[in-house]
């Protein structure tokens, strides 16, 4: 067992309530097992089978063991008692206490039948427990098998299982026994009776104790009985549940009728057992059933009644219900609280009663206004107008001797009204009587708003009790619809063929009354999307009446006597998310240029005959001419690229120059493409010898007019 708690799980029993009977949390001593044996038998002198007196005190015990902290050793099993007749099963740790020496065979007899006989655990029904033997410590056994004196019955050598106690080496002790009790409370102080004998046997007269039946007393006085003692389980009282309630719970001075309704519910008793209800009296009009007394105009309600068991009866119900009707006067702030008190008996002859209160208070007849408010016109157009609120407060107080002054009228919008416009103040208002006013103030806002404001008119009456009314009136903002205006200018407007650099020049102009408008998009239809081309941008912001400029610069081209014509549109929204949009084009003429003509003549090609001569200078030997080579036209010996014609050839023999200096000498002709050319020709003369070959050049300079 781990700690002290109260069970709240699935009942076995139908119960009229449930609820926690015993809360704790500590831990336990730490105890040995259960007590040694445990059974359901008879009480003791069935038991023993001879009349006891259980005058002696040996042993006892004390009571429920606790926890350091306080809390009690004791564990619900069950959903606890939940009416005086229920059962309750439940795991308990007790202090068994002694005042002798020792003592032998204890027996424990705890009532489970409620004690009908009222004599104890002398009679009827009980749970009996034996002290467990051993372990020593914390048990005892005093008898075992070397008991010197041996048991009347069973053979010897036999282990007595009872277990003992002696002082002070086992004292006290502490069994743990589990018991399924009925749920009583004679003593009515609210915890559960369980009447108990304990049994002992001194030494000498030790018969041999093997089951909780053998622990009888040593002798008719060896016992100690209790028949008041309590355990720590919470026992509901037995009580008849009242309802009282009023209605209606306030009246208006003078007063008026009430209707109280009671409803007696059998609760906190056996539910087997019926209720019979005697009398039903009310502290203030006395009995109930009656009506003609004391105020009770009328009743429904009886006695006797029977109040059945519970819903566990067929067709059967728990609760009987009736009213009565008072006429219930006072003043105002006057409070009457009244106690409906019902009692009766149950088949067990328990008396019960219970009790409920219902109050009713008289209020005092109240003030009361009506303010209505109106609002002319109910619509301005954007961004807004002159409005003239109405304001109308009537006195419909229920009393006619209530004059209600009014102190103060506020508009939650235009503030303190004393003065505005015909409103004021101070004015008093007789009951059924009216007083009006009216103000003008200025509305605005954009398309789509509204303005709802309130008026509070507050005031008193001649007996200083507060009132005030509101009422309201809204007045709508409309949509002025917007519009903008778009002019495109081309400069120059006319250009000569084929064309030339214009300039164009967009303005927007923003023409509604009221609302800014916002450029989006700004399309040429030649040039396309505007955005970033020469100074223009969107999106632009234009406020009514403004203007938005910027200028393209672009070329414009053509055939002579042609036009070109640009669309532009701008496109946007106005602050109200409307659509606004405009159009415009410029035009563009393409002019005729009349001809103009001039002639020049100059040489820009000729051909050109070479004359080209190769001389031997060497008076030793004579030299062979193997190419001619000339730096622009090649090779001159062929007719190739600009040579048109040649009489050039390769190879030429040379003789020595004292052979009169023997030379070769050819032409050709070739194209000349440049004003001033000039060229080179190289020879290319080797000798018979294999000495390096010689190049001589020689060049010829053309100049064409």
């Amino acid at each position: 067992m781990d700690s002290v708690r109260a069970s709240t799980g699935v009942p076995h029993k139908r119960k009229f309530f449930t609820g926690a009977l015993l809360i704790a949390s500590s831990t336990l001593f730490t105890h040995p097992t259960l007590a040694q044996d445990q059974v359901d038998a008879n009480c003791m002198e069935e038991t023993t089978g001879f009349s006891v007196q259980c005058s002696a005190n040996d042993i006892q015990i004390a009571g429920v063991a606790t926890n350091p902290d306080g809390t009690y050793q004791l564990e619900i099993l069950d959903d606890g008692c939940a009416y005086q007749g229920d059962t309750v099963e439940f795991t308990a740790t007790f202090d068994l206490v002694t005042t002798a020496k020792e003592r032998h065979d204890i027996g424990i007899y705890f009532v489970t039948d409620g004690d009908p006989q009222q004599d104890g655990a002398i009679s009827g029904a009980c749970n009996i427990s034996t002290l467990p033997y051993q372990p020593d410590p914390p048990w005892l056994d005093l008898d075992g098998t070397n008991d010197p004196f041996p048991g009347t019955s069973g053979p010897s050598g036999v282990q007595d299982t009872c277990g003992d106690i002696d002082k002070p080496d086992h004292n006290p002790l502490h069994p743990t026994i589990t018991l399924t009790a009925v749920c009583t409370d004679p003593d009515e102080d609210g915890k559960l009776n369980l009447p108990y004998c304990t049994s002992w046997r001194q030494s000498g007269a030790n018969e041999l104790c093997l089951t909780p039946t053998d622990a009888f007393p040593g002798s008719p006085s060896k016992c100690k009985c209790d028949d008041g003692f309590n355990v720590p389980i919470d026992v509901p009282p037995a009580e008849l549940l009242v309802s009282k309630t009023a209605n209606p719970t306030q009246l208006t001075e003078p007063g008026g009728n009430v209707t109280f309704s009671v409803s007696v519910t059998n609760v906190g008793i056996d539910p087997s057992n019926s209720v019979y209800l005697n009398t039903l009296t009310d502290d203030i009009y006395g009995d109930i059933t009656l009506a003609g007394h004391d105020g009770i105009v009328s009743t429904t309600c009886a006695v006797p009644q029977t109040i059945p068991a519970d819903d566990r009866n067929p067709g059967g119900i728990d609760t009987y219900s009736c009213q009565f009707t008072v006429a219930l006067s006072g003043n105002a702030n006057d409070v009457e609280t009244d106690t409906v008190t019902a009692t009766g008996t149950d088949t067990n002859g328990y008396n019960l009663s219970g009790s409920d209160t219902a109050t009713v208070t008289i209020l005092d007849s109240l003030p009361n206004l009506e303010l209505i408010k109106t609002a002319t016109p109910t619509q301005v157009p954007e961004p807004g107008g002159q409005v003239t609120f109405s304001v109308t407060i009537n006195n419909t107080s229920a009393a006619s001797s209530d004059p209600i002054t009014i102190n103060s009228l506020i508009d939650n919008i235009h503030g303190d009204l004393n003065g505005q416009g015909t409103c004021m103040s101070g004015a008093t208002i007789a009951p059924g009587q009216s007083y009006s006013c009216e103000f003008t103030a200025n509305v605005s806002g954009n398309s789509g708003d509204s303005e709802t404001d309130t008026v509070t008119a507050s005031g008193t009456d001649d007996e200083g009790n507060p009132v005030s009314a509101s009422d309201s009136a809204t007045v709508i903002v409309l949509n002025v619809p917007s519009d903008i205006n778009m002019t495109k200018t081309a400069l120059p407007v006319q250009v000569y063929e084929p064309g030339g650099n214009v300039t164009y020049t967009y303005t927007i102009t923003n023409t509604s009354v009221v609302d800014t408008v916002t450029i989006n998009v700004l399309t040429d239809d030649k040039l396309g999307d505007l955005n970033g081309q020469g100074d223009c941008s969107v999106p632009q912001e234009i406020v009514p009446g403004g203007t938005y400029t910027c200028s393209v610069t672009t070329i414009v081209s053509g055939n002579a006597n042609t036009s070109i014509t640009n669309v532009v549109t701008a496109t946007g929204v106005d602050d109200d998310n409307d659509p606004v949009s405009a159009m415009s084009d410029a035009t563009v003429n393409i002019e005729n240029t009349p001809p103009a003509a001039s002639i020049t003549k100059s040489a820009i090609m000729a051909l050109v005959t070479y004359e080209v001569t190769v001389t031997n200078d060497s008076d030793a030997e004579s030299l062979t001419v193997s190419s001619l080579m000339d730096d622009m036209f090649g090779d001159i010996t062929m007719i190739q690229g600009d040579v048109y014609s040649t009489t050039c050839s390769v190879p030429q023999v040379l003789q020595p120059a004292t052979q009169a200096g023997d030379s070769y000498t050819c032409t050709f002709d070739a194209l000349v493409d440049t004003a001033t050319h000039t060229n080179t020709v190289t020879a290319t003369v080797e000798d018979d010898d294999g000495s390096a070959p010689v190049t001589p050049q020689a060049s010829a300079t053309v100049t064409l007019q």
